[in-house]
């Protein structure tokens, strides 16, 4: 599996207040859509780590993970994030970074994007 694929079943199992995750994109409807809170994830790194005889044997992989939280969200957005976050590491993920939110003047949506990394054994030498 993708990094993009194992995070989006992390985000999916975590039972946040979530309507939906999606990978690499968003459709069109969704983006426009306030009523919905959504997640996108992305890669946002994937390079070899784990070098010996020549060869290597792992993946330094990274993802961003961006939540819009609906214009209704009735939950409190550090809640759902620390949950999120603990989601990753109880995954075997590290959190690489954590940007601040940030509230769209023109829509009034919150938004807060997240990084995050693990090192994944791909076999070799």
């Amino acid at each position: 599996m993708t990094a993009i694929d194992d995070a989006i079943a992390i985000v999916s199992s975590a039972g946040l207040s979530i309507d939906k995750v999606y990978g690499n994109n968003l459709p069109q409807e969704v983006a426009d859509s306030l009523d919905k809170t959504v997640v996108l994830v992305t890669d946002a790194g994937n390079s070899p780590d784990g070098y010996g005889n020549g060869d290597f044997w792992r993946l330094y992989q990274e993802v961003e993970v961006q939540i819009w939280y609906s214009q209704e969200f009735g939950g409190d957005p550090e809640t759902l994030e620390v949950a999120l976050m603990k989601a990753f590491v109880h995954a075997g993920w590290q959190v690489a970074a954590v940007r601040q939110r940030t509230l769209d003047p023109d829509t009034q949506q919150l938004m807060n994007t997240f990084y995050f990394s693990r090192k994944k054994n791909i076999g070799g030498n």
